[in-house]
């Protein structure tokens, strides 16, 4: 009975101890298990060999206690393992919840920032649209206003604005001037394009092109006749005079680049200086003209375009006269170029 007691105890412990031993593969617990397998085996051994039942009994419980004690320590160990595997993984697990986390966060930070961008750009846009729309219908009334923030108001009130609105104009009038300058200029430019069919087309007398381009530009200017002194005067203000010059500048060189001028020479800058130098003298011109249909006036520019191309055979024969006029047309170029964002290599 002793016999199957010890039997059957040792049977129990066995099999509480196999599934620990299957999960157990650290070197540590892999050493003890092997201890405890060695010492099951001695007490088996024993039981067979011993023939004194309470010498058996002795000696078993001895054992079996023994050995009860080590599958003890072995299950702490193997508990502390999985704690201590536990604690790592989860640490692994933290760090990864951090990263991605801050990666949220980066890409929601990014993301709020281009949706700001294009939310400001949208409103940029609609705020120009509707400047746009005020200005262009003020236009009607400059003959009677003039370049004033009257005609801003009356032209705001026609599109269905408050007169308040007028605040969106900080310069008052000269928006009004700027805005018509533009316009006249994106309108030559246009005009030229389909004539050239974008610059597909030679042109059989650049010279005549040139007057041409000059003459429409000006009679656009025509119907606010009575009030462009006016806007001459706003023009001619230092707050407003390095804008109204790169308008000038970048009309001419539209005009000249449409008229076949591919140049990169010093004739580039004194055909540009000298076409602008000419509209604005014909401009002024036109003012005091009471001809019919500014018939003075377009001989006036005539004459000096002539006068323009003799100029420049002389100029392009001065070398000294050559190093001067290039630095500072080249100067007044980039200033205009600066000042509206234009890119003369765009072409």
């Amino acid at each position: 009975m002793v016999h199957l007691s010890v039997l059957n105890k040792t049977t129990r412990l066995q099999r509480m101890l196999m599934p620990l031993s299957a999960h157990c593969s650290v070197v540590a617990c892999s050493a003890e298990a092997s201890t405890l397998l060695t010492q099951r085996h001695r007490a088996y051994s024993q039981l067979n060999q011993c023939n004194n039942p309470k010498s058996l009994t002795h000696t078993a419980a001895t054992h079996f206690s023994h050995t009860i004690t080590t599958a003890s320590l072995f299950h702490i160990n193997v508990a502390r393992l999985k704690s201590t595997s536990s604690t790592s993984s989860s640490e692994s697990i933290n760090k990864f919840r951090e990263r991605e986390e801050q990666r949220e966060r980066e890409y929601e930070e990014k993301k709020t920032a281009e949706e700001a961008q294009a939310e400001d750009e949208a409103k940029r846009a609609k705020i120009d649209a509707i400047r746009t729309q005020i200005l262009e219908a003020a236009l009607p009334h400059v003959p009677e206003l003039g370049w004033t923030r009257d005609a801003i108001v009356k032209g705001a009130e026609e599109a269905g604005f408050p007169s308040v609105v007028h605040g969106m104009f900080p310069d008052g009038g000269y928006a009004l001037v700027s805005y018509f300058y533009g316009k006249c200029n994106d309108e030559v430019v246009r005009r030229l394009q389909e004539e050239t069919q974008n610059c597909k087309l030679a042109v059989g007398d650049p010279l005549d092109f040139l007057v041409r381009a000059v003459r429409t530009r000006l009679e656009m200017i025509v119907p606010y006749k009575s009030q462009w002194s006016q806007a001459l005067a706003l023009i001619a203000l230092p707050q407003n005079a390095a804008t109204s010059l790169a308008q000038v500048l970048t009309l001419v060189d539209d005009i000249c680049y449409y008229a076949g001028d591919r140049s990169v020479d010093f004739g580039w800058y004194t055909r540009r200086i000298g076409l602008a130098t000419i509209m604005k003298m014909t401009e002024l011109f036109m003012l005091q003209d009471s001809s019919a249909d500014h018939a003075n006036t377009w001989e006036f520019l005539r004459n000096r375009m002539d006068e323009a191309v003799q100029l420049q055979s002389i100029l392009s024969e001065t070398e000294g006269m050559t190093h001067s006029f290039t630095r500072s047309f080249n100067s007044a170029f980039i200033t205009a170029r600066n000042i509206l964002g234009v890119d003369y290599r765009r072409r």
